[in-house]
């Protein structure tokens, strides 16, 4: 089977745990080199920030108050090399976890690219529009800074372990009131942290049905107008946009206090050493150069508290949206995969509505609903399970990429934001071609006769029209075994239509090709007509054999007469 450069080459398996956690530990340990860099520059940064006012006391103690420059030179070296590792060192550990929170985002993003490809419509349904959109954008977000966040936490983590051995090397009172002072903080703001997550999960979940219906009327707004529910969307839009606001005042409400908490705790745990450490130093229990050192660790100290909360609440957002991430990840594909064979050749049957589809044919199927007949074409390309066969080889017995490689089925198909020659797909000279056959050249010319030119998402630089043939141009670019079409040419006019006809039906000269329409312009081509009733293929013949019947020309006749 010749491969459909329509159908991307499919991802292989990934291995994507299914719990939030195991999700972020995946994220995490994707980036191990850059994360584990990270961490060793700002464990180095942090030493050396926390070392910085220790070095500060004994110039103080050794240099000033005891009046002698024996020592000055070695502890002004000191001095210089604790500043300079403080702040170049943090900067590298800085770029090293920014580098893997940008690596790990597009990683999320390619995930759920490569998920949605293998999962196709069996997302519809679990998955809103608007989710998609948070999916990859604030969720990834969250679940990628995170690691971000567990470096400075980390760093936090380092200089409160140093930190308090300094300070319990000086006095064991000092060391006691500074790491007890950073548990209390812990202490007093995780029941906040706890509240906090559970109104995050109540306000994504808001957020994301407000997305979804944002998303949906951007592709509807015109409809709307013209049925006259765009008040109706409004006021729906308004009283979700309620909701919203409300979920948010409770986050805020939560967060609030964190926030407060960790810009007032640390405040008064400065308060507090430098009370203790002022009692020792007039008690003659430490030096004046120790006390200035307990001041300074214990406001780093105190500043640094601040990010081990804020490190607890990028973790727990980054929970909140792996929670979201792994229930996308867990949909799977409407269509099961289970079959071994890869190749088939022959007639494609549908036992449901006993359509048949000769090879090297041009096939048109005439019904008057067109909903049977396109669903007949979606089992014959198996995108629904059924007891279709090709060549008496059940579709079900064919590995699904076998089937998507040999048959394509062209309907309302997405045009997505790209070049013209990107929609198209294959060199140039063979785009050209599919163009002229899809008498899209108007699509060519006002895109600035070039193939460079940009198709808009979703088309909306082109008219109905226009887009119609660009699909219909895709599709016969891709040269594929067998084409099935849905109404190809439902919106353009009879003259066009006729030459569509007789190009398609002289380019695919020998190709297998079926086409649901109504339109004599077809039938007069077609070498062979089904023609469905109430779902079923009531006859086959030629146009001109089922013509003799009176229903079957009154059905064609009406279109004709259009």
């Amino acid at each position: 089977m010749k491969p459909n450069p329509l159908r991307p080459v499919p991802p292989s398996p990934a291995d994507i745990p299914t719990t939030p956690w195991r999700y972020l530990w995946q994220v995490a340990r994707a980036q191990t080199s850059r994360v584990l860099l990270g961490f060793l520059a700002l464990s180095v940064s942090g030493t050396a920030w926390i070392l910085l006012p220790w070095v500060i006391s004994k110039v103080i103690d050794e240099v000033i108050i005891a009046r002698s420059t024996a020592t000055l030179l070695p502890w002004s070296l000191a001095l210089v090399a604790t500043a300079i590792a403080s702040s170049w060192i943090f900067v590298a550990g800085y770029r090293f976890l920014f580098m893997a929170e940008s690596h790990s985002r597009v990683g999320t993003v390619e995930a759920l690219t490569d998920h949605l490809n293998t999962a196709g419509t069996g997302v519809r349904g679990s998955v809103s529009p608007g989710e998609m959109v948070n999916l990859s954008t604030e969720d990834t977000h969250k679940t990628g800074s995170f690691i971000f966040q567990l470096g400075f936490g980390w760093m936090g983590l380092v200089m409160l372990a140093v930190g308090t051995v300094i300070l319990w090397n000086t006095d064991t009172r000092l060391g006691a009131v500074a790491a007890g002072g950073v548990f209390a903080i812990g202490f007093l703001v995780g029941p906040l942290l706890g509240r906090l997550q559970h109104h995050q999960i109540a306000y994504r979940a808001s957020v994301a049905t407000l997305t979804g219906q944002a998303a949906d009327v951007v592709g509807g707004l015109r409809v709307l107008r013209g049925v006259g529910g765009e008040a109706q969307f409004s006021q729906r839009y308004r009283a979700a946009s309620a909701e919203l606001r409300e979920a948010g005042y409770g986050v805020a409400t939560a967060d609030s206090w964190v926030q407060g908490l960790r810009a007032s705790l640390p405040l008064a745990l400065i308060a507090v050493v430098t009370w203790v450490g002022a009692r020792l130093a007039l008690d003659e229990a430490i030096t004046i150069g120790e006390l200035s050192a307990a001041f300074g660790m214990t406001a780093l100290l105190a500043q640094h508290a601040g990010a081990l909360i804020g490190m607890a609440q990028a973790v727990i957002a980054a929970q909140v949206s792996s929670r979201r991430l792994t229930a996308f990840f867990k949909t799977g594909p409407d269509i099961a995969d289970g079959g071994t064979r890869r190749e088939a050749s022959g007639i494609l049957r549908d036992r449901e509505s006993g359509l048949a589809v000769e090879p090297g044919k041009l096939t048109v199927v005439v019904s008057a609903e067109g909903k049977p007949a396109a669903l007949a074409l979606e089992r014959l390309a198996r995108y629904r399970d059924s007891q279709a066969e090709w060549g008496g080889v059940p579709l079900a017995e064919l590995e699904l990429d076998a089937v998507r490689e040999g048959v394509l089925l062209l309907r309302e198909d997405y045009l997505f934001a790209q070049s013209l020659g990107e929609t198209l797909r294959v060199e140039p000279e063979a785009a050209m071609r599919a163009i002229r056959v899809a008498c899209a050249e108007d699509v060519h010319s006002s895109l600035g006769s070039t193939l460079d030119g940009e198709v808009t998402n979703g088309g909306r630089n082109l008219s109905g029209g226009q887009r119609q043939r660009l699909r219909l141009a895709r599709a016969l670019a891709a040269d594929a075994e067998t084409l099935l079409a849905v109404e190809p040419t439902s919106a353009v006019d009879a003259h066009t239509e006729s030459l569509i006809a007789e190009r398609v039906a002289a380019a695919r000269r020998g190709r297998t090709t079926a086409v649901v329409t109504a339109s004599p312009l077809w039938l007069a081509r077609a070498d062979v007509v089904a023609w469905m009733w109430d779902g079923k293929v009531r006859a086959t013949g030629t146009h001109a054999e089922l013509s003799l019947d009176g229903e079957y020309r009154s059905l064609t006749s009406r279109q004709e007469s259009r």
